[in-house]
C-alpha cells in the first residue's frame, strides 16, 4: 500500500521546547489524513473467523481458547491496532445422514467489532457437535461468513424453518482490508461436486457450492485462508498447489507415508479458493501448535502497512502514515 510520507519538515520550528515537539510529531503523523477529511485512526483489517466445531475438530475447542488471543489476535492487533475480529461457527445441516436435528450449517457468534470482549464471550460460549459423515457445510458457511444473506431452504419466505439460516450481516467495512480465517479439517466440503439433493431431495434453494463461496469472496476482494489440523506436505507452493512429490510434514519435519491422505491436498477446493484470492492453506496442527506460526503467514500477505508506519483510514481507502519518531525526554 502506498505510504503517505514526508507531508511535513521535521524543522517546522526550531528551538522548540518538548511540549511544541510533541505536537509536531503528532502533526506529522497525521497531517494527511486530516487535510483529507478525517483525523482519527479507524480499522484497516477486519477478520472473521470460521471455526468448524464438528466431531473432527471441536475437541480442539479448549486450544482455540487458550491460544486465539495470544497468538491470532495480538500478533494481527500489533499491525492495526483497531483491527476488527468476528467470529463465526458451522456444523453441518440438520438432515441425517449430513447431520443431526439441532445441528447448523453456519451460525455467526460475534460480529465485527475492534473490542475482542465479545469475541472472546462468544468463543468461551462455543460447544461443539458431530456433522455426522465427513464433508460439512464449508461452502455455506463462507457464503454466509461473506455476505449475511441467510438461506430460505425451502423458498417459503421464512428463515427459520429447520436447516434455514438467519439473515445476520457481520459488518464489513467495505474499504478496508478483510479477509477469512476458516479452520476446517479434514478438507472435504458438500457440493464439491454440487449435489442438487443436497441436504435433502426436493430443496428450492440450494446451498453454497465452490463457485458461489468463492464469488461471495472475489466479489469483496476478500482474501481466503484455509487452516487445517493435518499436517501439510513439504513441497506446498504459497496458494497451496503442490509442486512436487513431498513426503515430509512441514510442521514437524515427520515422514510421511506416500499414501497419506494429507498428499493431495493441492487439489482440494480449500487450496482452488485460496489461489482464486491470494490466500494460503496452512497447517495449525493437531494440537494447533503451529497456530502461531500459521497466523505469521498470513500476517505477511495482509499487512496494511510497513513496520514503522500505522494505518489510517481515510474517505477512499486505507493510507499509511510514519509512526512519530521517539521523542528525547524532556
Amino acid at each position: 500500500m502506498r505510504s503517505v510520507k514526508n507531508i511535513v519538515s521535521k524543522n517546522i520550528v526550531s528551538g522548540c521546547q518538548y511540549a511544541c515537539q510533541k505536537g509536531k510529531q503528532l502533526f506529522r503523523g497525521l497531517a494527511a489524513a486530516a487535510l483529507l477529511g478525517t483525523a482519527g485512526s479507524a480499522s484497516a483489517l477486519d477478520v472473521m473467523i470460521i471455526l468448524d466445531v464438528t466431531g473432527s475438530t471441536g475437541g480442539l475447542l479448549p486450544n482455540w481458547r487458550a491460544r486465539m488471543d495470544a497468538e491470532v489476535i495480538q500478533p494481527l492487533k500489533a499491525i492495526d491496532p483497531n483491527a476488527r475480529f468476528a467470529l463465526a461457527s458451522h456444523l453441518d445441516f440438520p438432515f441425517p445422514p449430513h447431520g443431526f436435528a439441532g445441528e447448523y450449517a453456519y451460525r455467526l457468534e460475534a460480529p465485527l467489532d475492534s473490542d475482542i470482549s465479545g469475541f472472546l464471550t462468544a468463543l468461551n460460549a462455543l460447544t461443539s457437535g458431530s456433522g455426522y459423515d465427513t464433508p460439512e457445510s464449508q461452502f455455506e458457511a463462507i457464503r454466509q461468513a461473506n455476505t449475511g444473506a441467510g438461506l430460505d431452504l425451502n423458498g417459503n419466505g421464512v428463515f427459520t424453518d429447520p436447516g434455514d439460516i438467519l439473515p445476520q450481516d457481520p459488518g464489513f467495512n467495505p474499504i478496508t482490508n478483510s479477509f477469512t480465517i476458516h479452520f476446517t479439517s479434514p478438507l472435504t466440503f458438500h457440493n464439491d461436486p454440487f449435489n442438487p439433493n443436497y441436504p435433502f431431495v426436493g430443496v428450492v434453494n440450494n446451498p453454497a457450492d465452490e463457485a458461489e463461496a468463492t464469488a461471495a469472496m472475489v466479489a469483496q476482494n476478500r482474501t481466503y485462508f484455509a487452516m487445517t489440523a493435518d499436517p501439510l506436505p513439504a513441497g506446498i507452493s504459497a496458494d497451496g498447489v503442490m509442486m512436487e512429490k513431498g513426503i515430509i510434514d512441514a510442521q514437524t519435519g515427520e515422514i510421511l507415508d506416500t499414501r497419506s491422505a494429507a498428499l493431495p491436498i493441492g487439489s482440494t477446493a480449500a487450496a482452488r479458493m485460496a489461489s482464486a484470492t491470494g490466500g494460503r492453506v496452512l497447517s495449525a496442527g493437531a494440537d494447533l501448535s503451529g497456530l502461531a506460526a500459521a497466523i505469521e503467514e498470513i500476517i505477511e500477505i495482509v499487512r496494511p502497512c510497513p513496520p514503522g508506519e500505522t494505518p489510517v483510514t481515510l474517505p477512499f481507502g486505507v493510507a499509511c502514515v510514519p509512526n512519530p519518531d521517539p521523542l528525547p525526554a524532556p
